[in-house]
């Protein structure tokens, strides 16, 4: 099989990623600094815009290069459907969690003096710091930079569900808006995609944070652990972030294929019948 894959596509991806989770990962952080990490509607719609939106803008800027999967659960997709190899697909996800934990790199730096005055018992910002405390004293990333994290109100079979629906909205509309030969998405596919990424966060960010992305669950991950908050990170429901996700864009898919999907034989002999029809009504339109 010929190589499907160039290096431009796995640059776009990567560069696509690393925006995405500094554009998402940091409006988590900008919207809490001055709440004291309380969670509000006003926070909560900021946040999700600010990841609908920012899907929407990246894969507008590469789609033509690399397709703007951003997301390994997406890239799936694609593989499970024929339409890249899964060498292409492998690829694309390396480079994607490369992205995301560089972004994740990029947010810590940026927010590296919301934690001055912590280890001096400042007052302000006291959310900030009690956020941020390591297990042995000391102050890691600021809120521990947009990590993803199940809900203590939540059970792990409800974060489960709440992420392959998630997931599954997304990949469903991507194969509807993006795939489908009768879409009429066409240039607006990319807003469509915003908008459903954009929807899962405001349902979803109250229970798990919103993941829907494996990648970008990963980026705050790594980086969380290296900044000392491995206790915290890797705990109660990590999992449901690189599970959830994938078997979700594979049921999407699964929904497409079996149920949607048109050959290219029945679009052609749609599109017969449309002309036929048309022929019909101008030789009506004619004779009258």
């Amino acid at each position: 099989m010929a190589q499907d894959w160039t290096f431009k596509q796995l640059a776009a991806e990567f560069v696509a990623m690393i925006l995405f989770v500094w554009i998402g990962t940091g409006s988590a952080l900008s919207s809490v600094m001055w709440t004291d990490g309380v969670s509000d509607t006003g926070r909560l719609l900021t946040i999700a815009i600010a990841f609908g939106f920012g899907i929407s803008v990246l894969a507008y800027g590469i789609g033509h290069i690399s397709g703007g999967h951003i997301n390994p659960a997406v890239t799936l997709s694609f593989v499970a459907m024929g339409d890249i190899s899964p060498m292409k697909g492998l690829l694309y996800m390396l480079v994607q969690c490369a992205g995301a934990i560089v972004g994740s790199f990029i947010v810590w730096g940026t927010a590296t003096g919301l934690i001055d005055g912590c280890a001096d018992g400042a007052v302000y910002p006291e959310g900030v710091c009690l956020a941020s405390l390591q297990p042995d004293g000391g102050y890691g990333p600021a809120f521990a930079i947009g990590l993803n994290q199940v809900s203590d109100r939540v059970t792990l079979y409800g974060a489960f569900l709440l992420e392959f629906m998630g997931t599954y909205l997304l990949v469903f509309t991507v194969l509807f808006s993006a795939v489908h030969k009768q879409s009429t998405a066409g240039n607006a596919a990319p807003i469509a995609i915003g908008w459903s990424v954009m929807l899962a966060h405001i349902l979803l960010i109250p229970f798990t944070g919103c993941g829907i992305n494996p990648a970008r669950s990963l980026g705050p991950m790594v980086v969380n652990t290296i900044g000392g908050l491995g206790s915290v990170v890797w705990i109660r429901g990590w999992w449901v972030f690189y599970t959830a996700p994938f078997v979700g864009s594979l049921c999407a898919t699964a929904t497409y294929k079996i149920i949607f999907e048109e050959k290219e034989e029945e679009v052609s002999a749609k599109v017969e019948i449309e002309v036929v029809e048309e022929e019909a009504v101008d030789e009506a339109i004619d004779s009258a």
